[in-house]
């Protein structure tokens, strides 16, 4: 009975995989206009200049060419942190369609290795596939669509989650304690406000010896080390502090600086792409665009009519994220921690900070759910099912397009954020789960 359950399962994975895969290879041809200021702005870094405030000139040619970098602001399209530009550099000179095609494999190559990383800690039948269950649900999601349509990086963050805390469950190994350490600091040099998922993990601190702490903290203070130390790399994180306070103006609408920035010449082809083919491929696709913003700013303008300003977004950030990290030291404080709670906590600690960014959040960012999700997956225990049920349906509520339900992919994404919390706070595996989690 369980093998034809299993192969029931897999041959569903298969076919589900194939379809989305085939149906991802057509989006791409849409043209993914942010991987474009992506690429642009790594070329730029490596070159020597100034990503964050760059508009195209004639004599530029092609190699810093991007169609939607032509407004009348003076910030530019780039918003990548310097570490992450630095980390395109392998594939930065290569053709433009050459590299929208590697990525869309590159986001099926991470999910792999999530599920790959998740199906070590799920030891048993169910676990795992529930794991896969989730890992095909999401790729229904118009998040995941999304990621694909515009060529965004936001799987970079849940796949580097999930590897550092993977690392982490080898308390015995100095050279995992290295490689975790390693994917921590990208992670925070990615996305700064990821420095919240690690909060909670200062409760573990006594669980490690003195040889592990060293050897996690040796590349982060390399990595840093080389930052500080570098003038140029100093100069790129200050353009970068400047284009984001721009970029800032321009999603609350405070008035971003403008200049007159010249005019698009409308290349018919660039780097493999093609204006007419672009074209036809839109005009028979069958592909549904919609995107919400989730911010919880957003929100409150639309229930309550009122603005909230970044401070006040800021602040109560923190309180709520200081709040919950304190009354979860109480909860657990006699019962011990485990790196599997810890995970889910500080995981859900970044993401509130995400939710009460006061930059816009479009759909894809919710892709940033998969690793909580994959790890709650492993480590199914049926007493918590309704936990469980509260995320099957955040999922759902992130696949379906309702003319009845306004904004459910919002609302999904905050049941997901209670129900990770609730499990997070309660959750107790008495050790049966693989790995030292």
């Amino acid at each position: 009975m369980k093998k034809t359950i299993l192969f029931g399962i897999i041959s569903a994975g298969i076919v589900s995989l194939c379809w989305s895969v085939y149906r991802d290879i057509q989006i791409e041809k849409l043209y993914p206009s942010d991987l474009r200021n992506r690429i642009v702005g790594a070329r730029l870094q490596k070159d020597g200049k100034m990503p964050y405030f760059y508009k195209w000139k004639p004599a530029d040619g092609l190699r810093y060419y991007d169609p939607m970098n032509f407004d009348t602001m003076k910030v530019s399209k780039t918003t990548t942190t310097p570490y992450f530009n630095q980390l395109l550099y392998p594939v930065a000179d290569m053709e433009q369609r050459t590299i929208s095609r590697f990525w869309v494999y590159l986001q099926y190559i991470f999910l792999f290795v999530m599920v790959g990383m998740a199906l070590r800690f799920a030891d048993t039948f169910p676990r795992k596939m529930l794991v896969f269950s989730v890992a095909v649900s999401f790729l229904f999601t118009q998040a995941w669509i999304k990621v694909i349509e515009t060529g965004q990086m936001y799987l970079f963050v849940p796949v580097f989650a999930f590897a550092c805390c993977f690392f982490l469950s080898k308390p015995k190994s100095t050279s995992a304690a290295f490689v975790s350490g390693l994917f921590a600091v990208s992670l925070v040099l990615i996305r700064p406000n990821t420095v919240f998922m690690f909060l909670p993990f200062l409760f573990l601190a006594g669980k490690y010896n003195l040889r592990y702490k060293v050897a996690f903290f040796v590349p982060v203070i390399l990595v840093m080390g080389y930052i500080v130390s570098s003038g140029q790399q100093r100069a790129l994180w200050e353009n970068y502090t400047e284009g984001m306070s721009e970029q800032l103006k321009i999603h609350q609408g405070f008035g971003a600086t403008s200049q007159y920035n010249g005019k698009d010449p409308e290349f018919l082809s660039w780097e493999g792409w093609n204006r007419d083919e672009i074209a036809a491929a839109q005009a028979k696709t069958t592909y549904f665009n919609y995107s919400e913003n989730g911010n919880f700013f957003v929100l409150v303008e639309h229930i309550f009519g009122k603005k909230l300003s970044p401070a006040f977004l800021n602040i109560a950030s923190l309180l709520l994220i200081g709040i919950i990290t304190g009354l979860f030291y109480v909860f657990n404080k006699k019962t011990g921690f485990s790196l599997y709670n810890i995970a889910l906590l500080g995981y859900s600690l970044y993401m509130i900070s995400d939710l009460f960014s006061p930059f816009y959040r479009h759909q894809y960012n919710t892709v940033q759910w998969f690793f909580p999700l994959l790890l709650a997956a492993a480590g199914y225990i049926k007493r918590y099912q309704w936990i469980y049920a509260a995320l099957a349906a955040g999922i759902i509520l992130n696949i379906i397009n309702s003319p009845y339900i306004k904004m459910e992919h919002t609302i999904g994404e905050y049941i997901i954020l209670a129900a990770l919390l609730s499990l997070a706070f309660v959750y107790n595996g008495n050790g049966r789960l693989k790995e030292q989690v």
